[in-house]
């Protein structure tokens, strides 16, 4: 079972009204968005990473890489 932390977020009183208005749900929104970000810091690791890797497999070009980075699910 997953192990959950609580965060909070200062946003402006006009967008909780949106919020509010439109029903969205905060939790989801800031989750997501939360996985986008530690994905993109990852995928860009991963470019500095592979960038000091030796001459042989920097033969690669970087979208070969990055291509086979988005089929493996960036794992």
């Amino acid at each position: 079972m997953k192990k959950y932390t609580r965060i909070s977020a200062k946003i402006p009183v006009e967008d909780r009204k949106e919020i509010r208005k439109y029903e969205l749900n905060p939790t989801l929104i800031i989750g997501k968005t939360v996985q986008d970000e530690i994905k993109k810091a990852r995928n860009k690791e991963l470019i500095a990473e592979m960038k000091n890797m030796p001459p042989t497999i920097s033969k690669l070009t970087l979208d070969e890489i990055v291509s086979d980075i988005r089929e493996s699910g960036g794992r």
